[in-house]
């Protein structure tokens, strides 16, 4: 079963892979999501949340998923620095940047009444008590990471405050630990969790997430004194309808699997399928991007990794392809684990040497630097 499986996977790879926009260069792009965000705020909440029947034990997100660290940071940026491709630029991450995360204190205080955004710069002070601007900005000078935009929170704060003022137990008993991750019982018909922040279960919350997008893209240009050109939804789950502001605001490509949850915002509010592939262009002249390589070695960590993810490379770059590789941040946080970050950024740093010598006319870019050069080659 598990050989049909993988099987499947690689015909659906491989048809994707036939589509789109092609390129003789050898491109890699590596997309990072969630950084930012606080997910897990710590050991102690987790075991306190198991302790109060919500089983975060199930989910490898909510066990070792985390707001990074310094230590996080520092680790990661050195195995980049060492690995610069054929044009002498180092290995860079796009770094799917989440811009804050509620002020739970300031939401008690009123009431549930209010939702209150901390950003992410003072949530680094708040659970970390550091500071780690300063590394995110000689990150983006080295080159070793290019900020894109994801979400103001990873949370559909609409729905998760009315849940809130509902006094849903599970969500206030997470809430007192800072916790908005959980599956549970949600007001929208078709949600069991908070997480999919560009997901309305009606023409208001639709309203409202796009005010707090608009918000957040404008905090992004702000922080990073440059517009986001790229965007990846939370849990790759957006409405068509959203695609047209994200233009307004210049986005000029998505980041995205090859199929892709879409909400209806009419009827039933549930969900359908949309197909992609990468250089696909939608009415607006966004462009997609399909991220063909996984690399999300938290699943497995007796998986062959490296030789798994060059064997999707060598497709990807057969059929004339970029090799856009997904990784996210649960990869490298060890805030929950530290064995569990330094395990995975061995196996980053041997897949970066691998590439390297397999492919010593390899190029690293980022999301956007993809947008642009599908947009003139």
């Amino acid at each position: 079963m598990a050989s049909m499986a993988r099987l499947k996977t690689d015909l659906m790879r491989t048809a994707t892979n036939l589509r789109g926009w092609r390129t003789r260069r050898k491109l890699v792009v590596i997309e990072s999501d969630d950084w930012g965000a606080i997910r897990m705020p710590s050991r102690h909440a987790y075991e306190n949340l198991l302790k109060a029947r919500i089983r975060v034990d199930r989910s490898p997100y909510d066990r070792l998923d985390c707001l990074e660290n310094r230590q996080d940071l520092e680790a990661l940026f050195n195995v980049l620095d060492s690995h610069c491709d054929s044009q002498g630029s180092p290995a860079i991450f796009t770094f799917n940047t989440v811009m804050g995360n509620p002020d739970f204190a300031a939401i008690k205080r009123s009431g549930f009444e209010k939702f209150y955004h901390q950003p992410f710069r003072e949530s680094y002070k708040a659970y970390h008590g550091d500071d780690l601007w300063p590394l995110w900005q000689q990150a983006m000078v080295k080159g070793l990471i290019k900020p894109q935009f994801h979400a103001r929170e990873h949370l559909n704060s609409t729905q998760w405050m009315e849940d809130l003022r509902a006094e849903q137990p599970e969500t206030r008993i997470a809430f007192e630990h800072n916790f908005y991750g959980l599956k549970t019982r949600t007001g929208a018909l078709h949600q069991n969790k908070y997480l999919t922040a560009y997901w309305p279960a009606s023409a208001h919350q639709f309203k409202a997430i796009l005010a707090i997008m608009n918000d957040g893209l404008r905090q992004f240009e702000m922080v990073f004194g440059f517009r986001s050109e790229t965007f990846v939804a939370c849990n790759y789950t957006w409405p068509s309808e959203l695609e047209e502001p994200l233009a307004k605001n210049g986005i000029r490509m998505i980041q995205t699997l090859r199929g892709h949850p879409e909400p209806q915002l009419e009827g039933s509010n549930g969900l359908r399928s949309r197909r992609h592939f990468t250089g696909q262009r939608n009415k607006l002249g966004q462009s997609y991007s399909v991220r063909n390589v996984q690399f999300e070695s938290y699943v497995n960590k007796n998986k062959d990794w490296s030789g798994q993810v060059l064997e999707e490379i060598k497709q990807a770059f057969v059929l004339r392809k970029p090799a856009v590789i997904c990784t996210h941040r649960i990869n490298y946080v060890g805030g929950m684990d530290v064995a569990h970050r330094d395990r995975n950024l061995k196996l980053l740093d041997k897949l970066l040497g691998d590439i390297l010598k397999r492919w010593p006319d390899v190029e690293f870019i980022s999301s956007d630097e993809l947008a642009i050069t599908m947009e003139c080659e």
